[in-house]
């Protein structure tokens, strides 16, 4: 999959986003000549240290979470933890409980 960049990325504090089709998508930040993998994206801004209050880093803050939002919930959305859809009895279906039954006679 293509990376999305961040839009305020210079030579020497970068910052993209992967989708992938398995398995969990992932931010990768460099920053300070350290290159670092992150999953959550309170992480991936937290690499800032105290830059992370100035105007980019509140920037790459909402983007980061924009890019989660977007993403993962969409990813996420109706699986159950095998990462099936979740048709089980208990599940939240909005049908009526006797749509899928017939009447013994």
């Amino acid at each position: 999959m293509k990376p999305i960049e961040f839009e305020g990325n210079v030579s020497s504090c970068s910052f993209t986003y992967t989708r992938t089709r398995e398995g969990p998508n992932y931010f990768v930040s460099h920053y300070k000549g350290s290159t670092q993998g992150h999953i959550d994206p309170k992480e991936c801004w937290r690499v800032l240290g105290t830059a992370k209050f100035t105007d980019s880093g509140k920037a790459l803050k909402e983007w980061c979470l924009e890019m989660h939002d977007t993403y993962v919930t969409q990813k996420t959305d109706n699986l159950d933890n095998t990462g099936r859809p979740d048709t089980s009895f208990a599940s939240d279906v909005e049908a009526e409980p006797t749509d899928n039954t017939k009447m013994v006679v």
